[in-house]
């Protein structure tokens, strides 16, 4: 018997990806708009090291993200965020409910300025970084659409992430959708693994993006896959062999949006 190649996402959520999709397509230039971004990688050909720390740090790669999202730094204003609680305060005490800070925020001023705020801690991750900036960037992009993400208010936020896959940010949300690394603290002699989470969509949800993303343009096989982590590029090549038996769904996008 013959496995049936399927989305690593069920049909509800399919279905949103796809009218998402179409919003996107419809608002940025069709499929002709989304091959004017080139999928990006964590690279130094991407994006340089910026050689400077703190505030500076995120300016640099701020500036950088922006150049690529075709938008002025000038009408933003970044902030670094204050400090987060640290949790472990010795080999045998740690702090309960200390309170989750994001990574990043965004807010329109009175004076109509893109105020986007940074998590410190993401300041030691470039490509997390990277990410974050990413996505605070597509909230006024999206805003300036005439119509409200499939789903409403309550699907902002998923779009976003979307629209980071739209842009060739798919790499970096998609890594940074779920990390989990191994940690040894000699100060406090802790050791174990951390797991931690950033934007949205799942991996599995990445790896569908991903995979349309990539039969829309009808790009060759990029080099950016050697930069995708194991979870996202296993979800990647599931969606790429199932878009590929069902090309009318890829089909459908790309005749009504060239």
């Amino acid at each position: 018997m013959f496995w049936r190649a399927k989305p690593t996402i069920d049909k509800d959520d399919e279905g949103w990806q796809l009218e998402a999709w179409g919003w996107l397509l419809e608002n940025l230039g069709g499929v002709e708009g989304l091959k004017s971004y080139p999928a990006l990688k964590p690279s130094q050909a991407d994006f340089p090291p910026s050689g400077k720390k703190q505030i500076a740090h995120a300016e640099f790669v701020f500036e950088q993200v922006a150049s690529r999202l075709n938008v002025d730094p000038g009408d933003f204003e970044l902030a670094l965020q204050d400090e987060d609680v640290d949790p472990i305060v010795g080999p045998l005490a740690i702090v309960a409910n200390v309170p989750n800070t994001p990574l990043g925020t965004y807010q329109l001023d009175g004076n109509h300025k893109h105020i986007i705020t940074v998590n410190p801690s993401s300041l030691k991750d470039l490509e997390q970084l990277i990410a974050t900036i990413a996505h605070e960037i597509c909230h006024p992009i999206l805003l300036t659409f005439p119509e409200a993400p499939p789903g409403g208010a309550e699907a902002e936020e998923y779009a976003t992430d979307l629209a980071m896959a739209f842009f060739g940010f798919g790499v970096f949300g998609g890594n940074s959708a779920f990390v989990h690394n191994q940690f040894n603290d000699n100060a406090t002699g802790t050791q174990g693994w951390s797991i931690s989470r950033s934007g949205y969509l799942t991996q599995n949800e990445w790896g569908y993006a991903l995979a349309l993303r990539h039969l829309l343009t009808q790009a060759p096989e990029e080099s950016w896959l050697e930069y995708l982590v194991e979870g996202p590029m296993i979800n990647f090549q599931k969606n790429l062999k199932y878009l590929r038996k069902n090309m009318d769904i890829v089909e459908d996008l790309r005749q009504r949006f060239s």
